[in-house]
């Protein structure tokens, strides 16, 4: 079965990067968006969209510890921060996650 790549950013892709990338670039606009939301007062998020566990599948990162949780939660807050409205920074930021959970990833394998 031959697998369709794309090419972003100079760099190409399997369909299974393609949907981990959009799966980041969707949890870094959430996060966004809802941090502002808390930073006027509105701080229920329970209709927050959450990807975390799936995108942490991708990468094999599942196992459910709190130094992964904590791990994943401080690298995308570190990059929706730096996030602006347009497609450059957004997809900027997507393969900054995606470096860094791969970067975790090969660092746990090599333990």
């Amino acid at each position: 079965m031959e697998t369709n790549t794309n090419n972003i950013l100079g760099l190409v892709f399997s369909n299974k990067t393609d949907l981990t990338l959009h799966l980041i670039k969707e949890e870094l606009k959430s996060r966004k968006f809802f941090n502002v939301l808390r930073s006027v007062g509105l701080d229920d998020a329970f209709y927050q969209a959450d990807s975390c566990s799936i995108i942490l599948e991708q990468f094999g990162l599942n196992d459910d510890a709190n130094m992964t949780w904590d791990f994943y939660y401080s690298l995308f807050e570190k990059h929706c921060i730096r996030i602006e409205e347009n497609d450059n920074s957004l997809t900027s930021a997507a393969l900054d996650v995606y470096a860094g959970l791969l970067a975790e990833k090969e660092r746990r394998d090599t333990q």
